[in-house]
């Protein structure tokens, strides 16, 4: 499983996204470590097709459910807009939520939620901090420690807990939520694509008749989870994100 280093390089890309939008807003010390919150979490979504995946586990029944209804939308999606020359598949995980268009419509909603309401922020840190939270945990060590602190409760109530400081601490409410949270989407997408398996990146258009067609990396550079290659990136982007945080506070 890949949910470890999607956290890791959405900590990074999360910090990274909230300092462009400098110019267009204030960016300090809260938006900073709210928006490695949110591009954590982010990196995390397109797998929330997936019944048995970090999402699905991280907040207990609610992510399960929002799990099996995200699992039947991408189904019919997929049914729905196939052609005679897709791969025969079921459409279901590894499809619909890791495409641009999932990411861009997903953060344009939490960019309007998020500049509507500043509780609407709120819960979409919660949400995303949890996420983020189950898939470093899987950086620790194995053992009794680490299972406990990746039990639902823990993760929920530690996600609470976390994005109440964050709003205390005054972070600014706006639509630069959506942006980290779109594009934190599309990084887990793409790190997908560097994968053995690919992913959707040209949905709706159709790549020589295929409107599902499986993009990515050059088939010889592709990598296998679990293998060095995705490790280095996993640990690059966890010491980098940091570091950054310390840079541009």
């Amino acid at each position: 499983m890949m949910a470890p280093s999607h956290a890791a390089t959405g900590l990074l890309v999360g910090v990274l996204t909230t300092a462009a939008m400098a110019p267009a807003m204030s960016v300090g010390p809260p938006e900073l470590l709210a928006g490695a919150a949110l591009g954590a979490g982010a990196a995390l979504l397109p797998d929330i097709d997936h019944p048995d995946s970090t999402v699905a586990r991280a907040h207990g029944p609610l992510t399960r459910g929002l799990a099996h209804g995200a699992r039947w939308v991408s189904a019919e999606i997929h049914r729905r807009t196939a052609t005679p020359e897709d791969a025969v598949a079921d459409g279901a995980h590894r499809f619909l939520w890791h495409t641009p268009v999932a990411a861009v419509a997903t953060g344009v909603l939490v960019g309007l939620g998020a500049a509507a309401s500043g509780v609407v922020l709120g819960a979409v840190l919660w949400f995303t901090l949890g996420l983020g939270l189950l898939g470093l945990a899987q950086n620790l060590p194995r053992g009794r420690r680490r299972k406990r602190l990746m039990s639902w409760p823990v993760v929920t109530l530690g996600a609470a807990l976390g994005a109440a400081a964050l709003v205390h601490g005054g972070v600014a409410h706006g639509p630069f939520a959506g942006a980290v949270v779109g594009v934190g989407m599309l990084t887990g997408a793409l790190g997908d694509g560097l994968t053995r398996s690919g992913v959707p990146l040209a949905w709706p258009f159709a790549v020589k008749g295929r409107r599902w067609a499986m993009i990515g990396l050059p088939r010889r550079t592709r990598f296998a989870t679990g293998t060095w290659p995705e490790r280095l990136v996993c640990w690059g982007s966890l010491i980098s994100a940091p570091l950054a945080v310390l840079a541009l506070a």
